[in-house]
């Protein structure tokens, strides 16, 4: 089994094991790639779980699956840019502006959760953003945005537009920065860092979270936003898919 980290979920181990062999151009573009049994063997999981890395890597549109055949590399670097839920056939619309208020911005050395996430040292700088979705009423809903402070100098001058864009909207408009596909993780424990929630909204001793990953085509983390939300609120408008 190839050595991986150990706190990468399974099937992004498959996964990232598949697109370093299609970046060393161990897998060329439109050879075919091992059989979800023959990766399930050499990764030590079952195959429900190799099905789930191939299929969202077919989502992607980095390998096509053709029946009886097998599954073929059909993409190495020019993949779509239009950001898909994975597991699903819906095109995710995050290009819509909204409004929220920053109620807190610094600069972070990664927590655990974090470091994992983005497979970096617990020293590696992130810019913390928070932000507050607000009606005239209370509260509804905060997003605890991530993004590295390697990525970008000085993000100080794009706070508003943050505030008013999704990250991934935000991400678009910097010239050396290309996200391609994001992840969304739903029942996401309350982590220690997300506390400040306890007293930033109401009802939240009973609170939903939720995290939206933005990836390159590498896959290597961009950006990441915890959305979290009582979970007695009705009629928020966390996401807007398109079909």
């Amino acid at each position: 089994m190839p050595e991986l980290e150990a706190s990468t979920p399974s099937y992004m181990q498959i996964q990232n094991y598949v697109f370093d062999k299609i970046k060393s151009g161990e897998y060329p573009l439109g050879s075919k790639i091992p059989s979800e049994i023959e990766l399930a063997e050499l990764f030590n999981v079952s195959r429900v779980t190799a099905n789930k890395a191939i299929k969202e890597m077919s989502v992607m549109g980095v390998l096509e699956r053709i029946r009886g055949r097998g599954t073929f590399v059909c993409s190495d670097q020019s993949v779509s840019t239009e950001s898909k839920a994975f597991g699903s056939a819906m095109k995710l619309d995050i290009s819509g502006s909204r409004k929220h208020q920053i109620v807190q911005f610094k600069i972070i050395k990664a927590h655990q959760e974090l470091a994992e996430k983005a497979h970096v040292s617990e020293d590696e700088l992130f810019y913390e953003i928070i932000l507050v979705n607000k009606t005239k009423e209370k509260n509804e809903s905060l997003d605890y945005t991530y993004i590295p402070v390697k990525l970008v100098d000085d993000i100080t001058k794009s706070l508003n537009y943050l505030s008013s864009h999704f990250v991934y909207d935000y991400l678009k408009t910097l010239p050396s920065i290309h996200p391609k596909f994001i992840k969304i993780f739903v029942n996401i424990p309350h982590y220690p860092f997300l506390q400040s929630a306890n007293f930033l909204l109401d009802s939240a001793d009973d609170m939903s979270i939720f995290s939206t990953d933005v990836y390159d085509v590498n896959m290597r983390l961009l950006a990441t936003t915890y959305t979290t939300y009582p979970s007695s609120s009705q009629d928020i408008p966390l996401l807007t898919f398109s079909i």
